[in-house]
């Protein structure tokens, strides 16, 4: 391609576009942040470098400019909430589940408007460099209702800028992690099992010596203080089970003690 042609295509990007990051910062893995930066090669020498794009609107002449730099800024919004694991498009949600993005977001994130970021996105379909699957869902009323397509980008598009090798290497890193998150999650969870367990034999113990108690309620006349006092030490010790019922970490003195400092005695 010529200078004066570069400089068209350069001086042709619309204004206000995400720049993307070259170090990884904000926790996007390097090798994502260093292709989000190699796609702009794509804008010098569309042939060289993703051919299947250039031609994916059937044309045998060049993509246009607005619409490659479209192409290329919604695959970087993709990169950047792309799961290295599963080569999917999407945040990590609760569990082992992830969230969906819809295109409408990606499109915000590419600074496009909707027209434009659907037909970049046909044009990636078509070139092979992503891959969605709808979704919908069914209403009480039997309507169906879309939902957030899942998106996936293939390992090749990171081989065409020679980062095939470091995106082997950084999925094996992620599945790792993936995997020391996933045991360390079990291990509270059985912690916080027997913790739990361990509340709850406490608090039942607790029910039985306060059970034995003496009902104030019954004390003679003249013993009125006693039968305060005991009431008092009943209270604490039911409120001392449920503060660790509700929070199985705390040991037997720090539990009796906030129970003391939350109630009052009759007076």
């Amino acid at each position: 391609m010529s200078g004066h042609l570069h400089a068209r295509r350069v001086a042709a990007l619309p204004p206000g576009l995400p720049t993307p990051p070259r170090t990884g910062a904000g926790g996007i893995p390097r090798v994502l942040s260093e292709l989000m930066h190699r796609l702009g090669r794509y804008l010098d020498a569309p042939d060289d470098w993703l051919p299947s794009l250039n031609r994916a609107n059937g044309s045998t002449r060049q993509q246009r400019t607005e619409r490659s730099v479209a192409c290329v800024q919604l695959l970087r919004a993709s990169l950047k909430y792309l799961d290295l694991v599963t080569m999917r498009v999407g945040v990590p949600s609760a569990g082992r589940g992830m969230q969906n993005l819809t295109l409408r977001f990606l499109a915000d994130q590419a600074g496009l408007d909707m027209r434009r970021a659907e037909r970049a996105t046909r044009d990636l379909q078509a070139a092979g460099l992503t891959s969605a699957r709808s979704r919908c869902e069914r209403g009480e009323d039997g309507s169906f209702k879309g939902l957030a397509a899942i998106r996936y980008l293939p390992e090749a598009l990171f081989g065409a800028f020679g980062l095939a090798k470091w995106l082997r290497h950084e999925r094996s890193k992620a599945a790792l992690r993936q995997q020391l998150r996933r045991a360390a999650d079990a291990k509270q969870c059985r912690r916080n099992t027997r913790e739990y367990a361990r509340g709850q034999l406490w608090l039942e113990s607790l029910k039985n010596r306060v059970s034995k108690c003496p009902d104030p309620a019954r004390s003679a006349p003249d013993d009125g203080d006693a039968g305060l006092a005991a009431e008092f030490e009943r209270q604490v010790q039911i409120r001392a089970g449920q503060i660790k019922q509700n929070d199985p970490s705390l040991d037997r003195d720090v539990c009796f003690r906030l129970a003391r400092q939350q109630l009052v005695p009759a007076r």
